[in-house]
């Protein structure tokens, strides 16, 4: 009875086996035989080409934050920082073109002491390096050096003929870090570095009465002031390929 059952259970196996074997070699409706997916590793698409423009424009704003000298903190606060270049590209990734800044610090609260504003113009040569256009995200990276002019309004003593004017020159170091919305267009977060050869003295246009500061220490150091805010980078004539 024993041997019976083996006998058995043997031609279950066999069976079994030969049924496995039977469906794998058959051909479908189609006319195609099935087989088994492909596990092979595919070559990885190379990247698309690069996308070149002749020229960019940059454009941002934000609020100022006077870092030095310490008078200058003491005296006036940030209201607004605005920035905007035309530029060229010269070599692959590098790009140099003219910058124009805006910048205004002041008081204008109502119960304030004295409501001065001081207005920063600059114009200077910019140069900057920008990553891949073809990218979804956009680092740009620049540098922009020229004179500056710093005027006065509101002050507390009253301006000399001409105003109270003062011929200088800026240094401006800028991050702009950018999304995509469409080929040509970027926008995103900057932060400025804007330095000036120049101290700020609030005795020049009578603020010192109003402030408590050490005239043999605190305007010592450059005028400068960083400013965190918004930025765009639109590029334009794409060569032809």
């Amino acid at each position: 009875m024993t041997g019976l059952k083996i006998k058995k259970g043997v031609l279950l196996v066999s069976f079994g086996t030969l049924f496995s074997l039977h469906c794998f070699s058959q051909v479908d409706s189609g006319g195609d035989a099935k087989v088994l997916p492909d596990h092979t590793l595919m070559p990885v698409a190379p990247p698309p080409e690069e996308i070149v423009y002749k020229g960019s424009v940059e454009a941002g704003g934000g609020i100022p934050v006077p870092i030095t000298n310490k008078a200058l903190r003491a005296s006036l606060g940030g209201v607004y920082n605005l920035h905007f270049s035309g530029n060229y590209v010269v070599a692959q990734h590098i790009f140099a073109g003219l910058e124009l800044e805006d910048t205004q610090l002041g008081n204008t609260a109502s119960n304030a002491s004295f409501n001065t504003l001081m207005f920063i113009y600059g114009v200077g040569a910019k140069m900057g390096y920008y990553t891949y256009m073809q990218k979804d995200f956009l680092f740009c990276y620049s540098l922009s050096i020229g004179p500056a002019l710093i005027k006065y309004y509101y002050t507390p003593d009253s301006p000399p003929k001409g105003g109270f004017v003062q011929k200088t020159f800026f240094i401006t170091p800028n991050i702009l870090a950018a999304l995509r919305v469409n080929d040509e267009l970027r926008i995103g977060l900057e932060i400025s570095y804007i330095v000036m050869a120049y101290h700020f003295d609030p005795a020049y246009t009578g603020i010192n009465q109003y402030i408590v500061y050490n005239p043999a220490k605190d305007i010592n150091a450059l005028t400068s002031c960083v400013e965190f805010g918004f930025g765009v980078y639109w590029a334009f004539d794409e060569p032809k390929h």
